[in-house]
């Protein structure tokens, strides 16, 4: 059973993770989250998320305006969206058009 997407992360999501903001600016984002004092909420609310999978791709694009064809699309785009911001793997990932 799905719970709803915790509010803070939305928030993130919506500031930062918008389809504006995903398409041009993660990599400036990542600099700014670094020395954040909320970055290691973020990040744990992040992980959490992705491990529950307790976020539609519906709840997701009615707070990023980006759209996924499934739910597996979008835990895999996040899923690498955590890795560049938080991990420092891979390249700036790029949601679908």
């Amino acid at each position: 059973m799905r719970t709803m997407m915790d509010r803070r992360l939305a928030g993130f999501f919506e500031q930062y993770l918008n389809i504006e903001m995903a398409h041009g600016y993660l990599a400036r984002l990542k600099c700014t989250i670094r020395g954040s004092g909320w970055c290691g909420d973020v990040q744990q609310r992040f992980e959490r998320m992705l491990t529950e999978r307790n976020m539609t791709r519906g709840e997701f694009c009615e707070t990023t305006w980006i759209d996924f064809e499934t739910d597996e699309e979008m835990y895999a785009y996040l899923e690498k969206v955590h890795a560049f911001l938080f991990l420092d793997r891979g390249e700036v990932p790029l949601p679908p058009d």
